[in-house]
């Protein structure tokens, strides 16, 4: 599945990709992430929990890109294979459009199929992006998204 999520930094460019380079720094500001361990060898040790007793692991390596303003990489193990871009974009001298583009494929069917039905992946990544800004951004609590284990049970909007 593919997924591509943008968001504003409230920082110049050259600090905003410094910062989110850093992942030390942050990580435990994740939500769900039980483990991101950079290595020697600059790889990134990564899993998160899922509904359903799902674990996700990964290593992620980095990726040489063309731009100097990207950071690209896929990964080399785990139960979960993806690749990705993120883009960094200043749009004025403190904001930095951070655009990141994630294509993935969990290796276990069931897991898969559950999560092109409830979308588990989508609304972790959408909650860890969250927690992350609000961290750089200095706001004091983070959003977390209710994750729908059965949407077909959830209320309809009102129109």
């Amino acid at each position: 599945m593919l997924l591509e999520k943008t968001l504003h930094m409230s920082q110049p460019l050259a600090e905003c990709k410094a910062r989110l380079a850093s992942i030390q720094s942050y990580r435990r500001q994740f939500l769900m992430v039980t483990r991101a361990t950079v290595t020697s060898s600059k790889t990134v040790d990564f899993s998160f929990r899922g509904p359903f007793s799902f674990e996700a692991h990964t290593v992620l390596l980095s990726v040489d890109s063309d731009s100097p303003n990207q950071y690209a990489f896929e990964s080399v193990g785990g139960n979960i294979s993806l690749m990705g871009i993120v883009d960094f974009t200043e749009i004025r001298p403190h904001c930095t459009e951070v655009t990141l583009a994630v294509h993935y494929r969990i290796k276990n069917r069931l897991f898969a199929w559950l999560d092109q039905r409830l979308h588990f992946v989508d609304t972790f990544v959408n909650a860890e992006l969250r927690s992350i800004r609000a961290h750089f951004e200095g706001i004091a609590t983070s959003y977390v998204e209710r994750m729908p284990i059965l949407p077909l049970f959830e209320s309809a909007a009102a129109a």
